[in-house]
């Protein structure tokens, strides 16, 4: 296996890599790819930092290797600004990574995906290894990421805004799910693995300055054998940052900058939306355009301009004509509707007919969809949604009269404050 982390003015580098060297230790070899980059115009402390992050790193790997974990840093310093970014550095760690597959005669390699702020817990490789090596075919995963929330490392308003913010990110998931999406996982760069051969196949992963770890894994999730990994956990920095328009540190940023403003998501709205729509796909099958048409006539209004803007009668027909079966026909149509068009609806709807919402919002409206009728703060919201995506509990209570916080058991979790 081996873990690929880009690194740019990283002063936490070593915190990371001591993460991953505290780790229990699985039965294969393990490789970590650190990848020291910074664009040809980063600023004179940007570019100290690397240098001491290098040689820091250089002389913690002379005492931290061992014959099962090997630590080796890639430096990549006056990138073309044009391709400069964390896209560059992780696809350049990661075609590393096949290229040593290739030398070794590996054919069955997993690349993991990390971030230099982050750190996990101990059973992380054990785990990654027991999902990918453990007799069944996986393509990819993405590994259970809990933000801290807590702590004396950032002002208490970081701690705040990452509470919403992840509170976002599980509400999203969650909400494709609840409208049958058959693609809903998280796509976090620092929460993720992939087998070789997958990579390989999809053609690696891209050089975007931002998101290239969701554009990646929508080429990867539709390959099917996708799982998620829960039974360990990687913890992401939850500090604000300005190298990338959106994501984690962008978002935080933003909090902070707007005066701690809430921090909006998607209503509940457009995800009822493609629920109607994906409910309508089993029937799309073997049906001619003007059926297909008429099934669409109920449809919310944004929903049905969504589709006439995207040719839907078109596509529902070429899938229909290269499908024999239902399921062949349901995978062309989400290779067609895939994860980038159904964000896209959801901006799209949200900028012509809905307004946002703050996320603590939107998060209760939906547990509220689901059974769950107490008013919680945003903390509470978000240990439930984590119990929910963590332990695959049911989304919705015996009885309304049940109390999620007891069904989750978070009295009792120790890190529930």
């Amino acid at each position: 296996m081996i873990v690929v982390i880009p690194s740019y003015n990283e002063p936490a580098l070593l915190r990371s890599l001591e993460s991953l060297y505290r780790c229990r230790l699985p039965s294969c070899f393990v490789e970590v790819i650190i990848v020291m980059n910074h664009p040809e115009h980063a600023s004179k402390d940007a570019r100290r930092q690397n240098e001491e992050s290098l040689r820091d790193a250089a002389h913690w790997i002379l005492q931290h290797t061992s014959s099962k974990l090997h630590f080796h840093v890639i430096y990549k310093p006056d990138v073309p600004e044009k391709i400069a970014g964390v896209g560059y550095a992780r696809k350049t760690g990661m075609d590393e990574a096949v290229y040593h597959y290739l030398r070794s005669n590996v054919d069955d390699g997993v690349i993991i995906g990390f971030d230099a702020d982050a750190t996990c817990d101990e059973n992380y490789l054990e785990e990654i290894e027991r999902t990918f090596f453990g007799g069944k075919q996986v393509n990819g995963a993405s590994i259970y990421f809990e933000h801290p929330i807590e702590g004396d490392e950032f002002d208490a308003s970081v701690y705040e805004g990452i509470v919403l913010y992840e509170l976002h990110l599980r509400y999203l998931n969650q909400a494709l799910r609840h409208a049958g999406f058959p693609y809903a996982y998280h796509t976090v760069g620092s929460s993720f693995a992939v087998s070789a051969p997958a990579y390989v196949k999809q053609g690696g992963i891209n050089k975007r300055k931002a998101g290239e770890d969701f554009h990646f894994l929508q080429k990867i999730i539709p390959l099917g054998n996708y799982v998620e990994i829960n039974t360990t956990r990687v913890l992401p920095s939850p500090r604000p940052s300005n190298r990338v328009p959106f994501g984690t540190g962008a978002s935080i940023s933003q909090w902070m900058n707007n005066g701690f403003a809430a921090l909006y998501t998607y209503p509940l709205e457009p995800f009822e939306d493609l629920k109607q729509l994906f409910a309508l796909v089993p029937r799309f099958f073997k049906t001619n355009e003007t059926e297909v048409e008429k099934l669409c006539t109920p449809l919310p209004y944004p929903i049905q301009d969504y589709l006439l803007q995207n040719n839907y009668l078109e596509h529902i027909s070429q899938a229909n004509a290269n499908s024999a079966s239902p399921e062949a026909f349901r995978k062309r149509f989400f290779s067609w509707f895939d994860g980038l068009k159904t964000v896209k609806y959801l901006n799209e709807s949200c900028r012509q007919v809905y307004s946002k919402q703050s996320a603590q919002i939107a998060a209760g409206r939906l547990l509220k969809k689901l059974g769950y009728d107490n008013i919680y703060t945003a903390r509470e919201l978000l240990y439930i949604y984590r119990k929910i995506e963590r332990v695959e509990l049911k989304s919705s209570p015996q009885s309304s009269a049940h109390h999620p916080l007891e069904d989750c058991d978070l009295s009792r979790d120790r890190n529930f404050p």
